[in-house]
């Protein structure tokens, strides 16, 4: 049952909810509104190739994290170690990178964005779209991998209306099943009961809006044709990332398997607080990204630096080095 709720309530209590990597009661209220307008502007969006389709990473901007959500089962001094390799503060600011391909057959998404949700340092995916000449009407596939509010919160606009009007919404049947239940349990959950609750909330109002245009897959199951789901269970029950394969040429989209790129990267076992199951979500990262870096795989990063794109390197006191693409001018 999908619970009945007015979009005020609903945007009142997604606050504290929408993105997995933000604690209630440290939320920043830092904002772009003051930013001017006439600011200039760097690039948010970027196109590259994979095979025959083309792919573009869209920007739908930053969120504000503190670094200990990252890290809750260390010690403030380890953790400081990390940040202070990392020329990280103990607020961070992680990207929100937006996967559009285009196969030749489908104009798709690989999840939404913020929209609404989460301030005004987010939400920026439509906007961005029409500077690279799309519209949200042009959007005929948007796959969903997983329910947080950082992925699915543009789904709907403020009046509560399906922001991309023509797309039929894909979801793995375990990640649906588990949010749309009448019961909500998370056991392992260690974000605490409000930021529960809210995920629980915002989840049910947004697949509650695309109840009607929704497809549900199992894992291993190809989506469309060139896009499989790939389980990576954890972060949520039914939480997956995605093989895109064009011809001999493939990429990883990991999604919310890895959140940044140090703590959670160079330490796998390091837990963030807001994983639906912290043991497994950490049991996951480290054999999918042991496998990404020994396939030597190219691999899409939701929340690492703009674009995402890049490779694994194993370090030898354990987990990995991200060492980014380099950037193409022409595509």
């Amino acid at each position: 049952m999908i619970h009945s709720l007015s979009r005020r309530a609903f945007l009142k209590t997604a606050t504290v909810a929408a993105i997995a990597t933000t604690l209630p009661l440290t939320l920043q209220a830092t904002t772009r509104a003051q930013t001017p307008a006439t600011a200039t502007r760097n690039a948010t969006f970027y196109r590259f190739k994979l095979g025959t389709f083309q792919l573009i990473t869209f920007s739908d901007g930053i969120l504000n994290a503190p670094a200990a959500a990252f890290a809750g089962n260390v010690t403030p001094e380890q953790l400081q170690a990390v940040l202070r390799q990392g020329y990280q503060s103990e607020m961070l600011t992680p990207d929100c990178n937006i996967l559009y391909v285009d196969t030749g057959s489908n104009k798709v998404l690989i999840d939404s964005g913020s929209g609404i949700l989460n301030g005004e340092t987010v939400g920026k995916l439509v906007s961005n779209l029409a500077l690279a000449g799309l519209s949200p009407a042009d959007i005929d596939t948007l796959i969903i991998t997983h329910a947080h509010g950082d992925h699915i919160g543009g789904l709907t606009d403020a009046s509560g209306k399906l922001v991309f009007p023509n797309a039929r919404y894909h979801i793995s049947n375990t990640e649906w099943s588990f949010w749309t239940a009448p019961t909500v349990n998370l056991p392992n959950f260690k974000g605490g009961e409000e930021l529960k609750q809210g995920f629980v909330t915002v989840a049910k109002q947004q697949l509650g809006a695309v109840k009607d245009r929704v497809t549900r897959f199992e894992m291993n199951q190809e989506i469309i044709p060139g896009i499989t789901a790939i389980a990576t269970p954890g972060h949520t029950p039914g939480h997956v990332a995605l093989k895109i394969t064009s011809g001999d040429a493939s990429i990883i989209h990991v999604a919310d398997v890895v959140h940044t790129h140090t703590i959670n990267l160079w330490n796998p076992s390091w837990q963030p607080i807001f994983d639906a199951d912290p043991e497994q979500a950490a049991a996951t990262r480290q054999s999918f990204l042991t496998q990404i870096a020994g396939d030597r795989a190219l691999m899409f990063a939701y929340h690492f630096p703009f674009p995402g794109i890049g490779h694994l390197i194993p370090r030898a006191a354990g987990g990995f080095d991200w060492e980014p693409v380099q950037w193409q001018f022409e595509v």
